[in-house]
């Protein structure tokens, strides 16, 4: 889904969104949290339509430009380690749009 080789990572935190019936690969995007902007993280989170995996991994920094409202955003993916993801932080999670209850699938 991502590779330097295709060119789709980058510093931040790296997302690939897969269809939650078909396993077909959706997009896959970075999201500068050193140098960039949290808003089109933002954007980008609450367009993912319900039924759809979440994959998501930082490199480098993923935590600095994260506020409030993105943190909840992921949390509500799923996520239970967000709320806690600091400065230059390794984090890899696999949650969903719509989930019930929280992933197992993060470290």
């Amino acid at each position: 889904l991502m590779s330097g080789v295709k060119n789709n990572v980058g510093r931040g935190i790296n997302v690939a969104l897969v269809n939650g019936k078909t396993g077909e690969p959706l997009d896959t995007k970075f999201f500068d949290m050193w140098g960039g902007d949290v808003a089109p993280l933002i954007e980008f989170l609450k367009s993912i339509q319900d039924g759809t995996i979440v994959l998501m991994a930082t490199y480098d920094d993923g935590a600095t430009k994260l506020n409030e409202e993105a943190r909840k955003l992921i949390a509500e993916l799923g996520s239970t380690s967000i709320t806690n993801l600091g400065f230059r932080d390794n984090w890899v999670f696999c949650g969903g749009k719509g989930i019930k209850t929280k992933s197992p699938f993060e470290q």
